[in-house]
């Protein structure tokens, strides 16, 4: 199965792209992914001051094309709302509810949340630094 991914080129530029994640079939209508070496989740929005960053009403100190690095290799999924994040290359993934995304470490990103439903986002993050820009090997 594809997901959206950002990843760091060649250049050491962030990129929207895709990433393969392995699946099992078990039924006719479903698949599952053997189980990743998942270090920490949490589930909700994190608070930068005293809106959360996921509200519409977050305005960034730095201005609204502020960019950030996303940190350790993680998953996100957008489980209300909706989210739009732009790459450093110009790229965006507009994210609806149901929506996964792996951010690979490095990956200098904008998230812009224009949502008039909050946005709840599931985090997964998984082993490895925000200096590992190699391509992770899921399971």
């Amino acid at each position: 199965m594809k997901i959206h991914a950002m990843l760091v080129n060649a250049n050491g530029r962030s990129r929207a792209t895709f990433v393969d994640i392995p699946l099992t079939k078990v039924s006719e209508t479903e698949s599952i992914s053997a189980k990743q070496d998942g270090t920490e989740w949490r589930i909700g929005y994190r608070r930068f001051g005293s809106v959360p960053r996921t509200s519409k009403d977050y305005t960034s100190p730095a201005g609204p094309n502020e960019m950030h690095v996303g940190g350790p290799p993680h998953f996100i999924g957008i489980m209300s709302g909706h989210a739009e994040i732009t790459m450093q290359d110009g790229g965006a993934w507009r994210l609806a509810a149901g929506d996964f995304l792996y951010v690979g470490p490095g990956a200098l990103h904008h998230s812009n949340f224009p949502s008039n439903v909050m946005v709840s986002i599931f985090n997964l993050g998984l082993p490895g630094t925000p200096a590992d820009t190699k391509d992770y090997v899921f399971k």
